[in-house]
This record gives C-alpha cells, sequence and structure tokens, in this order.
C-alpha cells in the first residue's frame, strides 16, 4: 500500500483514518481476488452501514428475460393507497461486487425520510457477465414499473434513478440509454462517487492514486472486468462523461468525496451539466474517501449526505 503523506492523513476524518488500516482498505486484485473483495464488501457495509429507520414494507422480486440473466429487485415502502415516486437504485461495489444486502441501510433511509418508494436493483455483476447488461436489466425494471408498478403504489411519471459508484455508473448510462430506445425522459438521477469515463488521468487519479479505499489500478481492472473489451469503453452508455448532448438529463445531484479518485470526473461532469442549464445540486464531501456514503452506522457525514439526498428527492417531485 501506498503510504499517506501524514498532513493528508492527519485531514481525514478520524473514523476513516482508523479504516484505512483495516481490510477494508486492501488493494484487491482483480479478478484474482474477487471473492474476497465480495466478501469485504459484505463486512464492510455489515459494520459500517446501519439506517435508524425501517421501511414500511419490503417486497422482493425475481425477473426472468429472455436472453438477460435472471435478476431481483428489492421494494422498500410499498403503498397500494397511494402513487408515490419511485427511485430505481444501483448498489456500489465497481461492478464486480455488492448486493441488495449492501445498500440495504441506504435504501431503508431514503425511504423513510423522502415517502418514495425505492426499487433497489440485483443486477449481473462483472466478470461473469459484462456491459451493457446490468443497463438493460434496468430498462426492464422500468418497463416493468410503466405496465405494473401501479399495483405497488409506483407514479411511473416520477421515477429517479441513482446509485453510488458503479451504479451511479449504471445509472447515468441508462439515463441515455432509455433517451435512445425508449424516448423516454426520467424526473431525476442521483449519483454519488460515480465512475463517469474509462481514463484515469484526472488529477485525483494522480494525487489519490493509492490508498484511499480505491485506487487506480483497481478501478482500471475493475473497468475491464465490467466491459469485456473496450470496444464500447468510450460509448455515452458506458462514460457518461462524454455525452454529446445534454440537453435532456434531469435534474441531477452529484456527491463527491474528497480523497477519492473518482473525484474529479464527477466533478467535471457536475460542471458540464451546469454550463448547460441543467439543474444540478452538487457537494464534495471534505475529510472522507470513497464509499463513505455507506458509513451511516459509522459516519456522521454520511448521514448528512443521505439527509441532503433526500431533500433533493423531494424538491425535484414537489
Amino acid at each position: 500500500m501506498k503510504p499517506i503523506i501524514s498532513s493528508v492523513f492527519q485531514q481525514l476524518h478520524p473514523v476513516v483514518r482508523e479504516l484505512l488500516n483495516t481490510k477494508f482498505n486492501a488493494d484487491y486484485k482483480i479478478p484474482s481476488e474477487i471473492n474476497a473483495f465480495r466478501h469485504m464488501m459484505n463486512d464492510f457495509t455489515r459494520i459500517a452501514s446501519f439506517s435508524e429507520v425501517e421501511a414500511t414494507s419490503i417486497i422482493e422480486l425475481k425477473f426472468v428475460i429472455d436472453d438477460l440473466p435472471d435478476f431481483k429487485i428489492r421494494i422498500y415502502n410499498a403503498d397500494r393507497n397511494e402513487l408515490k415516486p419511485v427511485l430505481i437504485y444501483f448498489h456500489g461495489g465497481n461492478w464486480i461486487g455488492g448486493s441488495l444486502q449492501t445498500s440495504d441501510s441506504v435504501c431503508q433511509t431514503l425511504a423513510e425520510g423522502s415517502n418514495y418508494i425505492i426499487v433497489s436493483v440485483d443486477y449481473a455483476l462483472a466478470p461473469e457477465h459484462h456491459f451493457p447488461i446490468p443497463l438493460y436489466q434496468g430498462i426492464e425494471v422500468i418497463d416493468w414499473i410503466k405496465k405494473q408498478g401501479i399495483y405497488y403504489g409506483i407514479d411511473h411519471n416520477k421515477i429517479i434513478v441513482g446509485g453510488d459508484n458503479a451504479g451511479g455508473n449504471i445509472a447515468a448510462g441508462l439515463v441515455h440509454l432509455l433517451k435512445q430506445k425508449r424516448r423516454f425522459n426520467l424526473a431525476g438521477q442521483l449519483l454519488v462517487c460515480p465512475a463517469l469515463h474509462y481514463r484515469f488521468d484526472t488529477p485525483s487519479y494522480n494525487k489519490y492514486e493509492k490508498g484511499f479505499i480505491v485506487s487506480r489500478e483497481m478501478m482500471q481492472n475493475s473497468w475491464k472486468a465490467y466491459l469485456g473489451n473496450s470496444d464500447d469503453a468510450f460509448s455515452e452508455f458506458a462514460s457518461p462523461l462524454l455525452t454529446g448532448d445534454v440537453s435532456y438529463i434531469p435534474p441531477t445531484l452529484i456527491f463527491t468525496a474528497e480523497y477519492d479518485p473518482l473525484r474529479d470526473e464527477a466533478e467535471l461532469y457536475a460542471s458540464r451539466l451546469k454550463r448547460q442549464g441543467i439543474d444540478v445540486t452538487f457537494n464534495r464531501f471534505k475529510s472522507v474517501t470513497h464509499n463513505f456514503w455507506l458509513m451511516d452506522g459509522i459516519l456522521d457525514i454520511a448521514r448528512q449526505a443521505q439527509k441532503e439526498s433526500i431533500e433533493f428527492l423531494k424538491k425535484i417531485i414537489e
């Protein structure tokens, strides 16, 4: 592990400083150590994530679709007596890890605080499955909402997509794919520390290339595992930062972490959307690293970020 400069180390939140000395900051080799990484993600959220609230109802459904891997969704706060907006949430985990369970705490908090229905998607993981499968699974979820969502209290005219890390990448790519395939505009997108460009040369990648939860090498290998090959790496569906037309992008929330290699690409995306007149809510959270969003059980800043996201969700459907 590359040593962290003393002055930088002291600027980190005390909780984060402690985490950097644990297995949760190990630089896993992908794909040879993929099972170890997946176990780490499960352990991390079991220790770091804890919601102070519980959703009023939780339902799981399985999708069996021709030409796509089977997958599940978890629905929070289904309510047949009242139509509510919906957030379709894609968990993080570098496309290679994570599950419905690793995003459970966040989804419960968002459901209770926003009065949204949350649909968490257990999309197909790499390297067993490759891009663009998770995006097409997202389209299937949206098609299902438009046809059957009313039976779960979902207002199909108020669909927001979101996610963290790889999930943010999938959500942002889905916005573009939906416009092309369905000519359908979403009501909003929520992106937390998203991966938005298949490049690894921004100042934040150079400054925080190793030792801050995710490394440049790990992200490079995770991207390769997800893409399968690099032919589509620079499409707007894989690298949403490169999209040529942002006019149809809905109101957007973007959160970044100060000490995160992925920080700059997300902030470039936020700046571009703002310049083009898109309604953008943005915050860079100081003293934290990648995955801070999932630390609501141990980190005050994570709880603050989740509260701000709830306010965003409320605002865009007023």
